[in-house]
């Protein structure tokens, strides 16, 4: 947590003294928080400010400045779409991501990038809570095409996760993937492409996936068939 980083904003009272730390926590200007949690939790508790439109705040974790319009935080000067979550792995034959689907967007693009792993298959789970949900909700489908053939490569109805392209070996791959409505009681559904060269030819995925319950989530994962040697995600939130 950063110098200025805050973890209330204080209403404080007629004739109150104020501290010296109290005064510098006012003159910082904008609040500073570490991250969506630490901002939320620092409106409408004993002593603290009230949420309400016009409140600004700047977030650590995602270098974005932020205004609750009222309904929702809104991100300031952001364009169409926000950075919400990165990071890379290199090791194991999982990759979870928490916490990065949240009521602020409806909808979300995922970027995974020099995908390599020691087979081929890989496999996606959305998550709540910190744990994946496997029920069988995941109907999906995918087509691909390459430089000697293509066709329809299968699909699975009621499955407990969905099939997102193949990597093996060359650090190259890379995976787009669509999300809407995640965080909301509605079906999510996602949508992937993917190019993976290698030493043979080129081949390009894509598919889709409906997970059918009326589920809410705030992650998900990644699941390789063998061991994963490079992997770069970056999560974005769309504008609302």
């Amino acid at each position: 947590m950063g110098v200025n980083a805050q973890t209330s904003v204080p209403a404080f009272t007629a004739g109150q003294v104020l501290t010296a730390a109290q005064m510098t926590q006012v003159n910082t200007g904008i609040p500073v928080f570490a991250d969506t949690t630490a901002r939320d939790a620092a409106f409408g508790g004993s002593g603290e400010k009230v949420l309400a439109e016009g409140q600004f705040a700047y977030i650590e974790a995602t270098d974005t400045t932020q205004y609750y319009d009222g309904a929702a935080w809104q991100s300031v000067g952001a364009g169409g779409l926000v950075k919400v979550a990165s990071g890379t792995a290199s090791s194991g034959s999982t990759v979870s991501v928490n916490n990065c689907f949240t009521s602020t967007y409806d909808n979300y693009l995922i970027l995974i990038t020099d995908f390599s792993q020691t087979t081929t298959v890989n496999s996606f789970r959305l998550r709540a809570g910190g744990s994946d949900n496997t029920t069988s909700n995941y109907d999906s489908a995918r087509i691909y095409v390459d430089t000697t053939a293509s066709g329809f490569d299968g699909g699975t109805n009621a499955g407990t996760s969905f099939f997102f392209g193949q990597t093996s070996g060359n650090v190259s791959n890379s995976i787009v993937i669509q999300i809407t409505n995640p965080q909301t009681t509605k079906q999510t559904n996602m949508f992937f492409s993917q190019v993976s060269p290698n030493a043979v030819r080129t081949v390009g995925f894509q598919g889709f996936c409906i997970f059918k319950a009326t589920t809410s989530f705030d992650g998900f994962s990644v699941i390789a068939s063998g061991t994963i040697s490079t992997f770069n995600y970056t999560v974005y939130g769309y504008q609302k």
